[in-house]
């Protein structure tokens, strides 16, 4: 028998087609495309950086440059001087020792030297200083008001009434009139050392101005006639605590306080002082309060003499 044939598979049309593992490829019109994204990106990124800078740049000009277009004229014309003071310094004499040039803009000022050269007076506690578009600065001074007088001996052997404030900072006196310096009690028994603007700081005043101050504000006729206030005993001592205050009155020779509790010390010395007479009594010559518990009172019949000092 003859073999059978097998069949034959029918041709076809389809082709192959080889695959490519990778990356496909790019054209040119892909390669252009792109191209112009990152360009149109990088434009854009680069314009809004530029932007922001150049308006960085422009704020600091018109804030910190004194020849700014928009401040020039104004902040580079002559200065205008509002002085405030809270003592008896006149504005004349702050602004005269400010020294400032009258062809200075605001812009051109030294802050920091101006404000030095204002606060080297010793009566001077503090300045503040500030500008205020479009010309003006701002000057703000706060003067040391004195508690006590004190006579110091100058080098050349000339003593000099000098100021002491209630913190124990030593002043010459800059315009205080007499009639206020001559109410204040003298501060004795004290070594008065000089510094590189002055004097240093007395450390026992603080405590002399509490009883001076609460004197006043509640017996005020007892305090009236307070002439002098000695600081030796407490600085003698170790410590404030352990010493006492002397003071002379114009009617008590003698006044010893204790460095603690004066509203109960006072208010004893106005009825020791109540029950011989008042305060201006000449029999009176010494009252010692310092022992809280056991005050005590010396009299005598002779009166004292006018001088104190």
């Amino acid at each position: 028998m003859p073999k059978k044939k097998k069949p034959t598979r029918p041709k076809t049309s389809w082709k192959k087609i080889p695959q490519r593992a990778g990356k496909q490829a790019i054209t040119r019109e892909s390669q252009i495309v792109r191209m112009r994204k990152l360009f149109r990106f990088a434009t854009i990124s680069l314009g809004t950086g530029c932007a922001v800078l150049a308006l960085s740049l422009l704020g600091y000009y018109i804030v910190n440059t004194p020849k700014a277009p928009t401040i020039h004229a104004a902040a580079a014309s002559f200065i205008n001087l509002d002085i405030e003071t809270d003592g008896v310094l006149p504005k004349a004499w702050i602004e005269f020792r400010m020294g400032l040039e009258q062809n200075l803009g605001l812009m051109q000022v030294n802050m920091s030297d101006l404000k030095e050269s204002v606060e080297r007076f010793p009566q001077i506690k503090d300045v503040s200083i500030e500008r205020k578009f479009p010309n003006t600065l701002c000057v703000n001074v706060h003067e040391r008001f004195p508690v006590f007088r004190i006579k110091a001996k100058q080098p050349s052997g000339v003593s000099e009434i000098l100021l002491v404030d209630d913190e124990g900072f030593v002043f010459r006196n800059i315009k205080f009139p007499n009639s206020v310096v001559g109410r204040l009690p003298f501060l004795a028994g004290v070594n008065l050392h000089r510094s590189d603007i002055g004097y240093h700081r007395i450390d026992s005043v603080p405590l002399l101005a509490e009883l001076l101050q609460i004197a006043r504000s509640d017996y005020s006729d007892l305090s009236r006639g307070w002439e002098v206030i000695f600081a030796d005993q407490l600085i003698m001592a170790k410590t404030f605590t352990e010493g006492y205050i002397r003071v002379r009155s114009t009617g008590v020779n003698e006044i010893l306080f204790s460095p603690e509790n004066f509203p109960e010390q006072l208010e004893k010395l106005e009825y020791i002082l109540d029950s011989e007479g008042g305060p201006t009594v000449s029999s009176v010559s010494r009252v010692n309060l310092s022992l809280l518990d056991q005050p005590t009172a010396e009299f005598a019949n002779n009166s004292f003499p006018n001088s104190f000092y």
